[in-house]
């Protein structure tokens, strides 16, 4: 169930982020991306019963062959690792937080403010 979790996930903040890059640019690349596929990954996994870590690893996959299909050939490669790390991380970061806690908006908060961090520094100095 997390690869159809993590499909659904990526599909639905693809639409998303699409309304939001158009609207607000890199602000909303910073603010609302981030929240936008947090919530969606892992909501989507609760919902479906699968693997919190296990959806946002696929989401990371789906990420970066997207990252590789759209970006330059010098940097497509790098940003589709960047881009399985560091939701694999988010992922890790939100489960390891739920199981603490049993609080999900906690734990998606924590990912969502780590995922916001990354896209301020990526869009700032790379």
């Amino acid at each position: 169930m997390f690869l159809i979790s993590g499909i659904f996930s990526a599909i639905n903040a693809y639409l998303w982020n699409k309304w939001i890059l158009k609207q607000l640019g890199n602000k909303g690349l910073v603010l609302l991306v981030p929240f936008i596929e947090e919530v969606s990954k892992t909501l989507i996994a609760l919902m479906l019963r699968a693997s919190i870590l296990g959806a946002h690893c696929v989401f990371g996959v789906i990420e970066g062959i997207y990252d590789i299909k759209t970006s330059s050939k010098s940097i497509g490669k790098l940003a589709a690792l960047a881009s399985i790390v560091s939701h694999s991380f988010f992922g890790w970061v939100t489960y390891a937080v739920y199981s603490k806690t049993g609080f999900i908006s906690v734990s998606i908060l924590i990912a969502w403010v780590l995922h916001s961090s990354w896209n301020w520094y990526i869009t700032k100095y790379i």
